[in-house]
């Protein structure tokens, strides 16, 4: 598996994982405007020329947010999301971010330990902030 910076042509791969993952899933237009985002970053996970995983962030003055982190459903538990995040957290690091936030489904344990492997912490929680279903989310942040 090898886990690179992403680029356009990668669009259409991630707006599959992105449907397959997510119940109001980014469109490859909005991924393909986020990869030209100057703020944004991705990087994806492939085997072979197959992209099975990806993660994207924005970087504004020192502070991070991770926008989406997701495996094709065939290859989750097996440390890809993983080797993603710790990519991430190492270029963020390297890109001078004092702090990483995200938000987490408050259902989805396997992200939630996932993300406290990395020593993120519960901050808060945003009341009904997904939809199909309706659920909170899980404030956390990561002090680096």
């Amino acid at each position: 598996m090898i886990i690179r910076k992403a680029f356009e042509i990668d669009a259409e791969e991630i707006s599959i994982i992105e449907e397959e993952t997510f119940s109001i899933p980014w469109s490859k237009l909005e991924i393909l405007t986020d990869l030209n985002n100057p703020i944004a970053t991705y990087f994806v996970a492939s085997e072979s020329t197959k992209i099975i995983g990806y993660i994207g962030c924005w970087l504004v003055v020192g502070e991070a947010s991770i926008t989406n982190l997701a495996v094709k459903n065939s290859y989750r538990q097996n440390g890809v999301g993983l080797m993603l995040l710790d990519k991430m957290i190492t270029y963020l690091r390297e890109n001078l971010a004092t702090s990483i936030f995200l938000e987490v489904r408050q259902s989805n344990e396997p992200a939630k330990k996932l993300y406290s492997k990395f020593n993120f912490k519960e901050i808060s929680i945003r009341k009904n902030y997904y939809q199909y279903p309706t659920e909170n989310a899980v404030v956390m942040r990561l002090n680096i």
